[in-house]
């Protein structure tokens, strides 16, 4: 007659399968690599949906701004108890067909902005994090001065599944675009289409 195993050789026995079945179970590790533009899995926690023609995009809002719901693409952001006709300082997403590779639709909106006035200035930022991960993406300061207006653009550009996704900051004064950055900088990272039908 065999006697029956201990309790703490059962423990042991039955800690080391687990192990054994996890182990089994893990999947082998990749090597580390861009994920594919457009097949990130969007996860917004307080989701707002910007339907435009052809397709919806989800963002989440800053804390302290509002969608002006009278305007669709652009969609514009403003900040609690400012009006599109006053704000000095908005934000807001285009969407557009890309029409091309994103690097000529990049050139195509910088001619069309300084065949208006050959004044203006396109300056380079430094890329700013999105939440479409293997996306391409371009950050621009987009400046005009004249006697009447000043205007100042922060634009990041983002191809994704043949759509050109402009998200703007924008603002008479470059203290204002310093101020909002962080929001910008949020909208950014919490922006990611849910369809498109084309």
């Amino acid at each position: 007659m065999t006697s029956a195993p201990s309790v703490p050789r059962l423990a042991q026995s039955a800690a080391f399968l687990l192990f054994v079945l996890a182990f089994s179970a893990a999947p082998a590790q990749k090597p580390a690599h861009r994920p594919e533009c457009g097949k990130t899995v969007v996860s917004i926690a307080d989701a707002t949906l910007l339907t435009f023609s052809d397709g919806v995009i989800a963002i989440e809002l800053p804390s302290g701004w509002v969608r002006d719901e009278s305007k669709s693409n652009p969609f514009f952001l403003l900040r609690a108890g400012d009006h599109y006709e006053s704000a000095r300082t908005l934000m807001y997403i285009h969407v557009q067909d890309l029409d091309g590779s994103f690097e000529q639709a990049v050139k195509r909106d910088q001619r069309d902005f300084l065949r208006n006035d050959h004044s203006a200035q396109i300056l380079d930022d430094p890329p700013l994090e999105v939440l479409e991960k293997g996306c391409p993406v371009k950050t621009q300061r987009f400046l005009y001065r004249s006697n009447q207006k000043n205007y100042i653009d922060q634009v990041t550009k983002i191809g994704i599944n043949g759509l050109l996704l402009n998200v703007v900051l924008s603002s008479e004064r470059s203290a204002e675009i310093a101020r909002y950055e962080n929001d910008y900088e949020f909208l950014l990272k919490h922006i990611g289409l849910v369809m498109h039908t084309r």
